[in-house]
């Protein structure tokens, strides 16, 4: 059952759409301010959410905002770094405007992530942050119905729906890692991934086939690991691959924390790096340079994500119209200590 405000009987965006005869994407883009809607479309949207109690909720919403001051931040678990890089951007806004952020981990738990949304709806909050997957339409289904201002960060927007969101270039980020390490001589490279059901872990991966292929170097799927951005998998997965008849000279860990347990297991089996083994991580977060040796990784430009995507929001709860859907800062190589051309075989 769809989740309301106060109890509120509402339409959803698909009736209004099906009485406005147009997408439920178009829908979307009036509710959240977005462009790319005609004028004439835009109005007659705009009169049936007038009529169907939507101005009451936002009049209730913008009521509450003058009591509230809250910002919520929505992630999947309180993992270290990205979450903090995010975080310190966001609240080098907030402290500009006095608002307070309020951080809540679900877990990847359905339930945790339900009563997150039934306390947010029932209680007083100006907008939301989600640094987590939304793959799930339902959880900003339930934010745009009702009428509660939201920015998504980390992914980029599926076609089919809109709302304001920001994200990096990821696919080039793993382009750009993979051919760094060819260009070192590497011809063997594995990767691990994040969970691929997620946009940007296909991201990753993509970039990787695509700077092998550019290289004329053919890829090996017993080359590509699946885990899930974790230390302990980064650990697994690594195990995995060394085990192999023929092992990769290098390995590109789909984030830090993956990075991290790359090198436990490296460690483990007393394998060098980078004499005998490459790593290269994802987002250079903070503990990667005092990594032992310093980890070589691309940069996700997290705090002005997290900045970005505060001053996005402060727009929307301002009742300003945004000019995108979908915001990409540029990643880029940091070069540090954990790569070499291959080495010593083992």
């Amino acid at each position: 059952m769809a989740l309301k405000r106060n109890g509120e009987s509402r339409m959803t965006i698909a009736q209004i759409a099906d009485e406005a005869g147009v997408s439920i994407t178009t829908v979307s883009k009036v509710l959240n301010r977005m462009p790319g809607v005609a004028s004439a479309t835009r109005e007659r949207v705009e009169k049936i959410v007038a009529h169907r109690q939507y101005v009451q909720s936002h009049a209730a919403r913008q009521l509450r905002k003058s009591q509230s001051g809250l910002i919520d931040l929505a992630i999947m678990r309180l993992e270290g770094g990205y979450d903090l890089g995010i975080m310190q951007g966001v609240q080098d806004v907030l402290e500009t405007t006095g608002h307070r952020l309020v951080v809540f981990a679900t877990h990847e738990d359905e339930a945790l992530e339900q009563r997150w949304l039934r306390r947010i709806l029932e209680q007083a909050s100006d907008g939301v942050l989600l640094l987590q997957p939304y793959a799930r339409t339902n959880l900003t289904n339930v934010l745009v119905e009702n009428h509660l201002p939201f920015v998504a960060i980390g992914d980029r927007n599926d076609q089919q729906v809109a709302f304001p969101s920001i994200g990096s270039t990821i696919w080039q980020g793993g382009f750009t890692a993979t051919e760094y390490l060819i260009g070192l001589g590497h011809r063997r490279i594995g990767i691990i991934t994040g969970p691929l059901a997620l946009r940007t872990s296909r991201a990753r991966l993509a970039g990787y086939r695509e700077a092998l292929a550019a290289a004329g170097i053919a890829v090996d799927e017993a080359l590509i690991m699946e885990g899930n951005y974790m230390l302990g998998d980064g650990y697994q997965q690594t195990c995995a691959l060394l085990d192999l008849p023929e092992p990769p000279t290098a390995i590109f860990a789909g984030n830090d924390a993956q990075a991290a347990g790359v090198y436990r297991a490296l460690y483990a089996r007393d394998i060098k790096i980078p004499s005998q083994m490459s790593v290269v991580g994802f987002d250079d977060v903070m503990y990667s340079p005092q990594m032992s040796p310093p980890l070589t990784t691309i940069r996700q430009p997290l705090v002005e994500i997290g900045r970005m995507a505060a001053t996005l929001l402060l727009r929307l709860i301002a009742g300003e119209m945004l000019d995108m859907n979908h915001l990409e800062l540029s990643t880029s190589l940091v070069i540090r200590e954990s790569c070499a051309p291959p080495g010593i075989s083992r």
